[in-house]
């Protein structure tokens, strides 16, 4: 079984966020607890993909590809742990 990736939702609001809902879209999961708290701050807040491993960690790289040819931070990803803690993806 894969883990679970999600990806920083205030990263995805930035001002290109159209196109980043767009390739997300396919991906979004509607179970319950779609969005879960990553973390103990205020923008840790984080939605999940509904997709395999290797399909998220595609959308991830192309959005984090897409950060760097415009000079921005990475958009924050995340892997759930075993244990249901999540922990950040490093590129």
């Amino acid at each position: 079984m894969n883990a679970r990736l999600a990806l920083n939702i205030a990263d995805l609001t930035r001002f290109d966020s159209i196109i980043r809902q767009c390739m997300i879209a396919p991906v979004l999961s509607n179970d319950n607890g779609a969005v879960v708290n990553v973390g103990p701050n205020m923008d840790d807040s984080a939605i999940i993909l509904n997709c395999d491993d290797k399909r998220g960690r595609a959308v991830i790289d192309f959005l984090r590809m897409a950060d760097g040819k415009a000079k921005r931070y990475l958009t924050r990803a995340y892997v759930e742990g075993p244990r249901g803690g999540w922990r950040k993806v490093q590129s």
